[in-house]
């Protein structure tokens, strides 16, 4: 994994992880804290929007099954007023029944949990808020 500066003027680059596995959430967010981002979690899709607008991450992880609301949902709303910030999709369920080409269609990145690596995982997010602002 190569380094990156990820210190912009104001502070820390910020991820925002939306998933409901709890294990997994820990990993990412210790990785990613490990790598000098600020990172912010909740398990609950109904909070996301709200905690977008609050923290203004430069990446978000978006989980597709979640308590609340989707992360499909999440995505369209976001993508309503925010074309911009970069989005990984991260799933179990494969990209059949039009989650890949939904999760295209607004410009994110469609990782399938069961075909990826946490490192890749990673590594994703990590070239994803090194390219934003």
């Amino acid at each position: 994994m190569g380094l990156f500066n990820f210190l912009k003027q104001g502070g820390k680059k910020k991820v925002l992880i939306v998933e409901d596995d709890v294990p997994l959430r820990r990993f990412m967010a210790d990785r990613l804290m490990q790598q000098g981002l600020e990172v912010h979690e909740t398990g609950d899709g109904g909070s996301a929007i709200s905690l977008v607008h609050e923290h203004k991450p430069d990446t978000l992880v978006l989980d597709v099954m979640l308590p609340g609301k989707s992360g499909m949902q999440i995505l369209a709303e976001l993508r309503e007023k925010d074309k911009t910030t970069p989005v990984v999709v991260l799933t179990t369920l494969s990209g059949e029944g039009g989650l890949k080409l939904e999760a295209a269609k607004h410009d994110a990145v469609f990782l399938n949990k069961a075909d990826t690596s946490l490192d890749v995982v990673i590594e994703t997010i990590l070239k994803h808020v090194s390219t934003h602002g």
